[in-house]
């Protein structure tokens, strides 16, 4: 990682938008990744189904497309889930910036095998899957999770940003703030919120502000702890079939990610305290 003293004024938190921003693209997109009508395989077919078939109907690179025809579309439920892990694990881990450069490589790897299923497709703008490849780089040269993230809390002589019980507090402000998703529409609406998803977002929000205030690792372990559950239920919620909460891939990674860097909060904490 460059060193933070050749870093010009306001880059940290630049790399801190960007990282976030990407995060953000994630989340919206396991929004859609949906495992109640089989990840798309209705008739006729849409969503992830109808295009991860864009591969062998307009064949990027041959090998793919077969691989795609003949391993993944016969498995497509197995496939689905690993997509929509694998991007909301995206979108969580480089929200709170823990374990970036580990999941910048999924990123890079995920969205070449997107870019191989829908390159040539009508419409579609090649510069957009190459910049997202570009953005993805940069976030695993430079370590960005080091910068106003969770993994500067893991290693304090390098990080640039806040300390633990500051870091919590902007989790909290973000949890409590995702609840305005529920009046968006459109591409705006990154979290897919309901009523009761939104105001889980905000106790918990308040709870993990709360904890950061009185800086109490084990606080703030244990309301980490609460988002990760809450997190679960929308995941069985998932592959139950049900609508407790009407929460889907979005909000599964939104929690994900609060509960993980709220863990990295408290852990930090306990080390410094």
């Amino acid at each position: 990682m460059p060193d933070v003293a050749t870093l010009s004024r306001g880059a940290p938190a630049t790399l801190a938008v960007v990282r976030v921003a990407t995060a953000l693209l994630w989340i919206q997109n396991a929004g859609w990744k949906t495992p109640g009508d089989g990840f798309g395989q209705t008739s006729p077919p849409r969503g992830l189904f109808q295009w991860t078939g864009y591969a062998v109907q307009y064949p990027v690179l041959p090998p793919y497309s077969w691989l795609v025809e003949h391993l993944v579309l016969p498995n497509f439920t197995i496939f689905g889930w690993l997509v929509l892990l694998a991007e909301a694990g995206l979108g969580a881990f480089l929200l709170v910036g823990l374990f970036t450069r580990l999941w910048a490589l999924i990123g890079i790897g995920q969205t070449l095998a997107i870019m191989l299923s829908v390159l040539n497709t009508p419409n579609e703008w090649h510069w957009s899957y190459l910049l997202m490849i570009m953005v993805h780089l940069v976030l695993f040269a430079t370590a960005a999770g080091r910068y106003y993230g969770a993994d500067g809390l893991r290693d304090p002589q390098r990080r640039v940003g806040w300390p633990p019980d500051k870091y919590a507090l902007a989790l909290g402000v973000a949890s409590a703030v995702s609840a305005v998703f529920v009046f968006a529409r459109g591409d705006w609406r990154f979290v897919e919120m309901t009523a009761v998803t939104a105001s889980v977002a905000v106790v918990l929000g308040l709870l993990a502000c709360l904890a950061a205030r009185l800086a109490r690792p084990p606080l703030l372990l244990a309301v980490g702890a609460l988002y990760l559950l809450a997190a679960v239920v929308v995941l069985a919620e998932l592959a139950l079939r049900l609508s407790l909460t009407g929460g889907n891939g979005s909000v599964f990674s939104l929690l994900l990610g609060l509960g993980a860097g709220l863990l990295a909060a408290g852990r930090a904490a306990g080390r410094t305290g």
